[in-house]
Parts: structure tokens; C-alpha cells; sequence
């Protein structure tokens, strides 16, 4: 019997779609990620995206751990100072921050959503608390990732550029961390 679709693995289908979202995403934000557009853009039927990922909010929570995925794979050697593997992950996390706003929102409706930015948020804290475990007192670290944190999402707030980002954060890093560290 002659076949009327072409073969195509599961798992080779789910990462055509997440290619196309994770583009969108990075082009137009979270109102970018339509289904309908990326099922015609895919010459699929939405019901098959749905297929996939079962909702909109469990397609944004697969592409966001997917650029999460990328940006970990490029870190830095271990051979670059401590101050400067911290200021390359802000750097690259500055692009899921530009998504942050509807990681929140969607949080509010989304189970989904919700898990994910707690699991971000814990991954954060943890990458940071390690970071700079051998610069701040046990007692003080909690409160030293916080108002790290706090000054990296204000410079992402303000909208300011790599090299102006760095000099603040270079800054209060410096206040945390030895320069040779």
C-alpha cells in the first residue's frame, strides 16, 4: 500500500517545531510563538503541534529549555576568571530576560509556565550561590545571590548594553569577589 505522508521520526518532527518556535521566539517575543502560523509555516495541521506539545504554554516551556540548553553548552573554560564566567552566563541569559516578562505573566495561568521559572529561578540562585560560595560568608550568601540577582535583572530593566551592563555588574561583583578570582 502506497504510504500518503512522508516518514518522519517523532522526535526529528518535534525538533522541526521547536526550530521554528525557538525562532519566532527569539524574533518576536512570546506573541511570535502562534501555532496556527508556525503549523502553516511547517505545512502541518495545528492539531499536529498539539500533538506534540500539548498546549502553547508546554511549546514556550520546550523552546525556552532549549535556548537554555544552547546557552549552556557554550560556557566558558574553566580557565577564565571567576568574575568573567559570571559576567559571560549574564550575557547570555540577557535573552531569556527579554522573555521574562512572559515567563511571569504566563506563570499566573500556567502550571507549566510556573514550574519552569521556579526551576530557572532555583538554577540561577544555585549556579550563583556556587559561584561565589568561596568569596561570601555561608551567612551572607543567600543575601549575596539575591542583590546580585537583583543587579543583574536592573540592568536588564534599564536596557543598558553589554559593555555598560558589564561595568555595573564588574563592579558589584568586584565588591563580592577578589579581582584575581
Amino acid at each position: 500500500m502506497p504510504r500518503t505522508r512522508p516518514t518522519e521520526s517523532h522526535d526529528a518532527k518535534a525538533a522541526a517545531i521547536l526550530e521554528v518556535a525557538e525562532r519566532r521566539l527569539r524574533q518576536d517575543g512570546y506573541p511570535g510563538l502562534s501555532v496556527a502560523a508556525m503549523a502553516r509555516e511547517l505545512g502541518l495541521a495545528q492539531n499536529t503541534i498539539y500533538w506534540y506539545f500539548g498546549s502553547k504554554d508546554e511549546l514556550f516551556v520546550a523552546t525556552l529549555r532549549r535556548i537554555l540548553d544552547q546557552l549552556a553548552a557554550g560556557k566558558p573554560s574553566a580557565k577564565a576568571g571567576r568574575i568573567d564566567q559570571i559576567l559571560w552566563f549574564t550575557d547570555q541569559f540577557q535573552e531569556l530576560s527579554d522573555l521574562r516578562s512572559a515567563m511571569n505573566e504566563r506563570s499566573r495561568e500556567s502550571d507549566v509556565v510556573a514550574e519552569f521559572v521556579a526551576e530557572l529561578d532555583g538554577l540561577l540562585s544555585r549556579m550563583l550561590s556556587h559561584a561565589l560560595a568561596d568569596y561570601v560568608p555561608p551567612g551572607e550568601l543567600p543575601l549575596a545571590v539575591e542583590a546580585f540577582r537583583a543587579t543583574v535583572e536592573g540592568t536588564f530593566v534599564k536596557g543598558l548594553d553589554r559593555r555598560a551592563r558589564r561595568k555595573v555588574l564588574r563592579f558589584a561583583l568586584g565588591q563580592l569577589i577578589p579581582e584575581s578570582g
